[in-house]
């Protein structure tokens, strides 16, 4: 999975475009470890990608069950929703130190990818009662393989990318 910076949630980056910025350097900055912060926030990104996930896939399962109502599945993706925006926020601040990390790390940042929820939300607002339309599943299909491949990608590139650094 590339990162594509058009990629973030709508809600990610109207709510980080001004935060994103990377401020003027400080007294702090110069001896700041911003490798171990990374490491950090990666850590969170890879929690949230994972969350991002089973709650995906219970999302798909719901599309498949026309006797859910549509707010379980307006609730439903309100919990991605939320996932997704940590992420949105989290990549922010590793795009602004990403200068300052380790080049293992600065792949991994650049192979981060939020994806957008709003068509499935627009969609289901507009037809709450046609979610179990192909249309529907086909964005919360979308949604959950989006998920899964993010974390996949934590999981094959974090180890190779440390273990090489490190030698």
């Amino acid at each position: 999975m590339h990162f594509r910076r058009d990629g973030f949630a709508d809600q990610a980056a109207a709510a980080t475009v001004n935060a994103c910025a990377a401020g003027k350097p400080t007294a702090a900055s110069y001896t700041w470890d911003f490798k171990g912060e990374a490491n950090t926030i990666l850590e969170d990104v890879q929690f949230d990608a994972r969350q991002a996930l089973f709650e995906s896939d219970k999302l798909q399962s719901f599309a498949a069950n026309p006797e859910l109502s549509w707010q379980s599945h307006a609730y439903q993706l309100d919990l991605l929703k939320g996932n997704i925006t940590d992420i949105g926020s989290k990549l922010c601040r590793l795009e602004a130190i990403r200068r300052m990390v380790a080049p293992w790390q600065q792949r991994v940042i650049d192979r981060i990818e939020t994806t957008n929820t709003r068509d499935a939300i627009e969609f289901g607002q507009a037809n709450p009662e046609a979610l179990w339309l192909a249309a529907y599943q086909h964005y919360v299909n979308n949604l959950y393989d989006q998920a899964k491949s993010l974390t996949r990608a934590f999981g094959r590139l974090r180890p190779a990318e440390e273990t090489r650094s490190q030698s």
